[in-house]
């Protein structure tokens, strides 16, 4: 029962990268780039491509999702000359995208330390990208590791990508029968006429062999080529390819639409806040929680931005509100109610009962049919919240007295965040706190509950919250958390093991 907002960012910008723009909330891409080699053609210093790193990892986390970086060995990676947009040939000098990733220092660190792939789990990973360069002509093309982490991550059915001479792999990655990958499937990569482009431009053969060529003698080959240095991309099922430099975007894009297609494999998980909270409540798990989940908050009318009057909202805004976001929903779903929104999952769920999965109660009001909030916190003698509301004059909209929020809330919390709790309170709309709930055996009755309780709760007594549980009768799994009010802030990596392990 506290207000966390998006301008929490301003106090730990560095940790909290949820309060950016939606950035990391729909779950992490790998891409994958090479480590620094020696052309044995050229003799020059080669790595990977700039442009094939930044300009996807643009389209990625402006889509919303977490990106890292990995290579074959980790550590450091660097751009190949051409691609540097400050290189003296000023080959690639229009490239702003490349210029603002080089003058972010925070970015160029995942370039200074790459994941190494080994230590990769690719089930954190909805999607891989591997990007190319001058490099991967060296230090992919035989690297089997790399070739069995990209099958295996193909067979997963989620989206593999590789672009330009990144595509270098799929001339030698196999499946498990033996066959090569690509066989029969429509791909893409660095063409031979812009091979020999690049090597009239420099005067010298660049590379040591030619994808395109070496594509054409595989085995049912359906290699395809766009125009030169044109953006061409290619998606066949979940593999998805790009011809050279120019495509990164193109590919990242087909990429996306993929995700979006596939976003079925995963559990919809619905978060719902409690009162004087938003939706940011749920910032310090959500982009966690995305990694292998598809997650969507709620805003409920009244509260955080929405500038909607306390005496203009009921609890039917609140039920509605939820119910059209389940409802755009693909499949059913997990329901999520923090404390106050116990009232309204429950009357969700009495709604549409064929939409949702499972309800899970989070230090949370858990009502019997024709309860409503302010009769269930009258008997709870733990609670530091009801003696301390304080109300307009209308009695439409209630604060906490400014002493009382930390202490009833997150006595646990670390300091900046009992800053923010209490500079950024905001009056609760009163009238739904006393709306029964109408519920029946026939719909709500039949949804599966679980419950996570918090022992050391000073906002919905730990006391309250096993007399509900009592009552109800039905709830099929509990979870104690040794927390205040705001599990998922004070412990969130166990309150995500919880959330998620309730079955």
């Amino acid at each position: 029962m506290k207000r966390i907002i998006v301008l929490l960012l301003a106090l730990v910008a560095s940790t909290l990268s949820w309060a950016q723009h939606g950035a990391g909330t729909k779950g992490k891409v790998l891409l994958v780039v090479s480590n620094p080699s020696v052309s044995k053609q050229t003799g020059w210093p080669i790595g990977v491509w700039a442009a094939e790193v930044t300009h996807p990892y643009w389209e990625f986390s402006e889509a919303g999702y977490t990106v890292d970086i990995a290579s074959p060995d980790g550590g450091p990676v660097k751009f190949d000359g051409f691609s540097d947009p400050e290189d003296v040939s000023k080959y690639s000098a229009f490239d702003l995208i490349s210029l603002g990733f080089k003058k972010d220092p925070a970015k160029m660190a995942l370039l200074e330390n790459t994941l190494k792939l080994s230590t990769v789990n690719p089930a954190d990973y909805k999607a891989l990208f591997i990007c190319g360069g001058q490099g991967p002509m060296y230090t992919f093309i035989d690297n089997t590791e790399l070739h069995k982490f990209f099958a295996d991550f193909y067979l997963t059915g989620k989206p593999a990508a590789a672009i330009c001479h990144g595509t270098a792999i799929l001339l030698k990655t196999k499946l498990p029968n033996g066959k090569f990958l690509v066989e029969g499937k429509r791909w893409t990569g660095f063409a031979s006429s812009e091979e020999q482009y690049a090597d009239n431009f420099v005067g010298m053969k660049i590379q040591p062999f030619r994808i395109e060529d070496e594509a054409r003698k595989m085995p049912n080959s359906r290699f395809e080529v766009g125009a030169p240095f044109a953006p061409h991309a290619i998606q066949d099922g979940n593999l998805i390819t790009g011809q050279q430099q120019n495509s990164g975007t193109a590919a990242a894009r087909l990429t996306l639409k993929a995700l979006e297609e596939g976003a079925s494999r995963y559990p919809n998980y619905v978060l719902v806040h409690g009162a004087w909270a938003d939706e940011s409540a749920w910032g310090f798990v959500r982009n966690q929680l995305a990694v292998r989940a598809n997650v969507i908050t709620v805003n409920l009318k009244g509260h955080g931005l929405d500038l909607a009057t306390a005496n203009a909202v009921r609890m039917t805004d609140y039920v509605n509100q939820v119910v059209d976001v389940i409802k755009q929903q693909k499949g059913k779903v997990i329901l999520v109610g923090h404390s106050m929104a116990g009232m309204v999952i429950s009357q969700v769920a009495e709604t549409i009962p064929d939409k949702i999965e499972k309800l899970v109660y989070v230090a949370a009001y858990l009502p019997a049919n024709g309860e409503d909030l302010l009769s269930l916190s009258a008997a709870d003698t733990q609670s530091k919240v009801g003696g301390a509301m304080q109300f307009n004059e209308s009695k439409t909209a209630a604060t906490l007295a400014k002493e009382v929020i930390v202490p009833a809330v997150c006595a646990d919390c670390p300091d900046f965040m009992k800053e923010v709790l209490v500079k950024y309170h905001k009056a609760e709309p009163t009238g739904p706190l006393g709306e029964k709930v109408t519920l029946t055996k026939a719909n709500f009755g039949r949804v599966p509950k679980f419950y996570i309780a918090t022992t050391n709760d000073q906002a919905v007594g730990y006391e309250l919250q096993k007399a509900m549980i009592r009552k109800n009768g039905s709830i099929k799994k509990v979870e104690e958390l040794p927390t205040s009010h705001l599990p998922f802030v004070v412990k969130p990596a166990e309150f995500l093991n919880a959330l998620q392990g309730l079955q």
